[in-house]
C-alpha cells in the first residue's frame, strides 16, 4: 500500500513540474526526442529489424552453425544462445536484451540462459563507445582497447561463471525450415518500430526527470552530473564534455555510466523483457556491480595511460 501511494505521489509531482515549468519540460522533451530521432533510431532500427528477421525466419540457425564451434570456447552458451551473445556485443544496448527475450519467447533457449544473456550482453556497442564516448566527448580515441576491456570483461566473466553453473545444454528442438517471406518481413519491421518507439518514450520521460534535477539543485553541479548519468546514460555522458573535473576523474565516471546504462536503460530493458519473467532486481544489482568493477579497472588504465 505504501508503495502504491509513493508511486502516485511521484507521478503527481512529475505532472506538477511539467505544468509549473512548461518551457523547461518542453525543452527537455525536445532534446530527448532529438536524441532519439538523430542517434538512436537510425543506429538501432535497421539492426532491430534484421535481428527480428534472423530469429523469426530461422536463418539464425545457419549463422550459429558456424559461429557456435568458435564462441563456445569463450562463453559457454547454447548453440542458439551464441546469437544473443554476439548480437548483444555487436548491436549493443538495448538490442542485447531484446534478442535474448525473443529467443526465450520462441523457445529456442531456456529462460535461465536468456536472463543471464540479457544481463551480461546488453552493453553499449563498441561503435558507441569508441565513436561517441571516447572520440566526441572525451577526445581520447586511443583509449578504445582499454575501455573495451574495462566495460566488457566483468560481464563476460560473470556470464562464464553463471552459464557453467547452470550447465547450459542445447535444446533438442525439431528442425525448422528457414523461411523468409513478406509476412515475416512486415512483422519484423513493425516489431522494430514498436520497440524503438517505446525507447523514445522512455528517453523523453527520463530527460524531463533529469531536467527536474537540474532545476531544483543548482548549488551542487557534481551531484547533478552524477544523478543525470545514473538516470539517462547518453545525457549524462554528454554532460561530461563541459565538466570542470580532471580527465583522470571524468574517464572512470564515464565508464561507470556506460556500464550501468542508467535507470532509463533499466526501464527500457524491463519493457523489452516484460513477457519473459526475468528478475529485475537481479538485473539492476548485477549492472551496478559491473559498473563498479568497470570503473575500478578504468581507474587503473587511467593511471597507466592518462597523463
Amino acid at each position: 500500500m505504501k508503495k502504491k501511494y509513493l508511486i502516485i505521489t511521484a507521478l503527481l509531482l512529475f505532472i506538477l513540474f511539467i505544468i509549473t515549468h512548461p518551457s523547461v519540460s518542453t525543452a527537455a522533451a525536445a532534446n530527448g526526442l532529438l536524441l532519439w530521432y538523430e542517434q538512436i533510431l537510425p543506429a538501432l532500427l535497421p539492426l532491430a529489424i534484421l535481428s527480428n528477421l534472423m530469429v523469426y525466419s530461422n536463418y539464425m540457425q545457419i549463422v550459429t552453425k558456424y559461429l557456435y564451434p568458435v564462441t563456445k570456447h569463450f562463453v559457454p552458451t547454447s548453440k542458439n544462445g551464441c546469437f544473443a551473445f554476439l548480437g548483444g556485443m555487436l548491436f549493443g544496448f538495448p538490442l542485447g536484451s531484446k534478442i535474448s527475450a525473443d529467443l526465450v519467447r520462441q523457445k529456442k533457449i531456456r529462460k535461465e540462459e536468456g536472463e543471464i544473456l540479457a544481463i551480461c550482453f546488453n552493453q553499449l556497442s563498441p561503435v558507441f563507445v569508441s565513436g561517441y564516448l571516447l572520440t566526441n566527448i572525451l577526445n581520447m580515441p586511443e583509449m578504445a582497447l582499454p575501455s573495451y576491456a574495462a566495460l566488457y570483461l566483468p560481464p563476460v566473466c560473470y556470464a562464464v561463471w553463471r552459464l557453467k553453473k547452470q550447465k547450459i545444454t542445447n535444446e533438442k528442438n525439431s528442425a525448422s525450415d528457414s523461411v523468409l517471406n513478406f509476412r515475416i518481413i512486415d512483422a519484423g519491421i513493425m516489431n522494430g518500430f514498436e520497440s524503438l518507439t517505446k525507447l523514445g518514450g522512455y528517453i523523453v520521460l527520463f530527460s524531463i526527470f533529469a531536467a527536474l534535477l537540474h532545476t531544483y539543485n543548482t548549488k551542487y553541479p557534481l551531484a547533478n552530473l552524477i544523478c543525470t548519468g545514473l538516470v539517462e546514460v547518453t545525457t549524462g555522458i554528454s554532460c561530461l564534455k563541459n565538466s570542470y573535473l580532471p580527465l583522470r576523474y571524468i574517464y572512470p565516471l564515464a565508464v561507470f555510466f556506460a556500464s550501468f546504462g542508467g535507470l532509463c536503460g533499466f526501464a527500457q530493458t524491463c519493457s523489452m523483457t516484460a513477457e519473459c519473467g526475468f528478475s529485475r532486481t537481479r538485473y539492476l544489482i548485477c549492472r551496478l556491480c559491473f559498473a563498479a568493477a568497470s570503473s575500478m579497472i578504468s581507474c587503473l588504465f587511467g593511471i597507466l595511460f592518462i597523463a
